[in-house]
């Protein structure tokens, strides 16, 4: 949906039949801004500017045949056409006049939608780059764990990076399909091997295929990327400082609202880098077409071959300079069919029929008795690192300054937090421990563990 305030006759401009003059003015006003280190200028000195890059560009700017032209003829066609395109742009709400001050009517300036225009004008003038997007999701979601203060704006920035990836994997595609199309449409070998290797190896394969195999490799980030996602959303004392973090920078206006924008983005790289293969595939399959088909053409067009095959390769080479009547009389000759590649999809193959029916019943086979010496082996060696003393510490390093604590504020990000949390129970009954262990009912969820619910309770100095 468009903001309220979006003007109402934005896209106007961009309907017309000029619209590519609109757009070279637009682009035109937002270099000489930032030339003259300005955000607005009287419209005398912008108009005077224009027709200055104008004239260095040798760019003629005529636009009266439009309907809505209204400018009376002043003797200076060139001033009457810019002064028509200023009045357009302030309908269209491109540009705006500042309204404050001695001279406010003589002094424009780009909208923020106008401003967002030009900026999407200019993107679309780049050509795509591929390299980066992966390693920049990387990056980011590494520096989330380094700098949690700043977790919200990383995972913000890796989210964008995958979806610039995404957007450069579907242009690519397209731009795979046009150059396939060119190839059909060529009729001499230079122009062929020329828009292969002016075009299609500078355009797809150095700038965009190249880098998602190698320098920005999907195939060597993808489990990193993957494993970051998953300790992030199972750490709920990161994300706990990172939205706390958030809304005090304002970054986020309340809790609820940074935790949906959090788990919605990871979840949105998890998904699609999880599935990544998918898009890859595809790009592969169309790169391969393409190739193949370029290699093919090239051949046909090349080839001195006198067999049959070779005569109706160069038939079918000049087959657009031939009348109709060659190809009625050709008819009469031998029938040509369409002959696709044969794959494995193009045998039949009949249904296989399941018959069900009963077979012998399978024994289910008793689980032998587990060694229980074994088991008490392993839990002593487990335990042996959880001792009175550790667990006292342990306990100290919680409470700090404080004489009691809950369940729900101990930090449990590992096997060994967890581990600890049971025995704090189990030491608590110990002459030497240094706190009283006071359970309650439920139990608390920490990430991807559960505890009993409890409080911990600093003991006086008299034992009580």
């Amino acid at each position: 949906m468009l903001p309220n305030d979006f003007p109402r006759r934005f896209f106007n401009p961009l309907t017309s039949k000029h619209r590519e003059d609109y757009i070279h003015v637009l682009l035109a006003i937002e270099s000489t801004l930032e030339e003259a280190r300005r955000i607005a200028l009287p419209r005398s000195a912008l108009v005077a500017e224009l027709r200055r890059v104008f004239q260095r560009e040798n760019y003629l700017l005529d636009v009266s045949d439009e309907e809505d032209y209204d400018e009376e003829p002043s003797g200076d066609p060139e001033q009457d056409h810019l002064a028509f395109t200023i009045r357009l742009f302030l309908r269209s709400g491109w540009i705006d006049l500042d309204e404050s001050g001695e001279s406010a009517a003589d002094t424009v300036f780009l909208t923020q939608y106008g401003k967002k225009l030009a900026a999407f004008l200019r993107e679309l003038e780049k050509p795509e780059d591929q390299s980066g997007h992966v390693v920049n999701t990387y990056s980011n979601l590494q520096q989330v764990f380094r700098t949690p203060e700043n977790g919200l704006v990383c995972i913000q920035n890796a989210y964008d990076s995958t979806q610039r990836l995404l957007t450069n994997l579907a242009s690519m595609f397209a731009k795979i399909k046009s150059y396939y199309a060119a190839v059909l449409e060529n009729t001499r070998p230079e122009e062929l091997l020329a828009g292969h290797l002016y075009g299609y190896v500078r355009d797809v394969v150095d700038k965009l295929i190249f880098p998602i195999k190698v320098d920005d490799s999907v195939d060597r980030f993808k489990g990193p990327i993957l494993t970051a996602v998953t300790d992030i959303q199972s750490s709920t004392p990161l994300l706990e400082q990172i939205l706390s973090a958030a809304v005090q920078t304002k970054r986020a206006a309340t809790l609820e609202e940074g935790w949906d924008r959090v788990l919605k983005m990871l979840n949105y790289i998890k998904y699609n880098f999880g599935d990544i293969e998918s898009y890859i595939r595809q790009l592969d399959e169309k790169n391969q077409t393409y190739l193949r088909t370029t290699r093919q053409k090239l051949s046909y067009m090349l080839s001195m071959d006198t067999s049959i095959k070779g005569d109706i390769v160069a038939l079918l080479r000049d087959a657009k300079d031939r009348p109709d009547e060659d190809w009625t009389r050709l008819s009469q000759c031998f029938n040509l069919f369409d002959v696709r590649q044969v794959t494995e999809e193009s045998f039949y193959r009949p249904r296989k029929r399941h018959v069900r029916g009963r077979s012998e019943e399978v024994e289910i086979e008793v689980p032998g008795a587990v060694d229980q010496e074994a088991v008490h082996a392993v839990i002593d060696t487990r335990a042996a690192r959880y001792t009175s003393a550790n667990t006292n510490a342990y306990v100290q390093a919680l409470l700090k300054d404080r004489d009691s604590t809950a369940a729900e504020e101990i930090p449990v990000e590992g096997d060994d937090d967890y581990l600890m949390a049971i025995f704090l129970a189990l030491n608590s009954g110990d002459h030497r421990s240094t706190y009283d262990f006071l359970p309650d009912d439920g139990v608390v969820s920490r990430g991807r563990y559960q505890i009993p619910k409890f409080t911990v309770v600093r003991k006086k100095e008299n034992g009580k």
